[in-house]
């Protein structure tokens, strides 16, 4: 997957001076190397805010029941995981694990 690059973004008309921009985020997270390779890149980096943005936009599009399931984290962690809140080592390599599963299947 190429680099962001905010020059290939097309805008969506929506009224006389109403812009909106197609954002294909899903597409993103479908790609098990741009995930891996963003959420290392946030470790090595020690960003703490980029690391819970990417985590939490995933757990947005993935089914929480389920990753709760197989991860053995209960689905509160989870969603508060998902909306950016704090979590400990443990929770998080439990359900990154989980998720690398669930994208290579």
């Amino acid at each position: 997957m190429s680099k962001f690059d905010i020059d290939t973004i097309r805008p969506i008309k929506l009224k006389r001076s109403i812009t909106l921009f197609k954002n294909d985020s899903l597409d993103f997270f479908k790609s098990r190397e741009s995930v891996i390779d963003s959420l290392s890149e946030a470790i090595l980096e020690g960003d703490k805010k980029a690391f819970h943005e990417i985590l939490g936009g995933l757990l947005n599009v993935i089914n929480k029941e389920e990753l709760s399931r197989r991860s053995k984290v209960p689905i509160a962690t989870i969603r508060r995981m998902a909306a950016g809140s704090n979590f400990n080592v443990d929770s998080m390599l439990k359900v990154t694990s989980a998720i690398s599963k669930e994208l290579v299947a």
